[in-house]
């Protein structure tokens, strides 16, 4: 079931980012590594109560997330107009559901609750995400900083 989040999940929601940072250090990958830092919880929190935030969950047990939030200082970073988009952050799924789709359902879910324009970036090199993300109709707009930015009209 995908259902908003709530501060009952901080810590669930939490959990699985740490855990996907330590998966992605262990494969000698360097992205979300701020996430291996006490201050993602901060993360969490800013997204629950400043943004919308989606949850898969399965027997009581959070499995996945997904953030859509006001443009942040990263976003800033990367975008000349910031501020007339929501932003993608922190789309994670739990390892055992590999292969369940549920990154899928999460992203569908969150798109159809927002209109407007949204936007997210993801590792220029990561070739995996750059085919990723165009499924959901993101429009591939260019590259920052070695980021991909995409789009889509809500």
């Amino acid at each position: 079931m995908i259902r908003l989040a709530t501060r009952a999940d901080l810590q669930a929601i939490d959990s699985l980012i740490l855990n996907k940072a330590k998966a992605f250090r262990a494969a000698g990958k360097t992205q979300w590594e701020k996430y291996l830092e006490p201050s993602r919880t901060e993360f969490v929190r800013h997204d629950v109560t400043n943004g919308t935030v989606y949850v898969y969950e399965e027997n009581g047990k959070i499995f996945g997330s997904v953030s859509l939030i006001p443009p942040t200082s990263w976003d800033h970073n990367l975008w000349d107009d910031a501020e007339v988009a929501v932003y993608v952050h922190r789309l994670v799924v739990d390892a055992r559901m590999k292969g369940k789709r549920v990154g899928e359902q999460l992203m569908r879910h969150a798109l159809t609750q927002t209109v407007g324009t949204i936007r997210l970036d993801c590792v220029a090199t990561n070739t995996f995400l750059n085919r990723y993300y165009r499924q959901f109709g993101f429009a591939y707009v260019g590259e920052r900083d070695g980021f991909s930015l995409f789009t889509k009209e809500g």
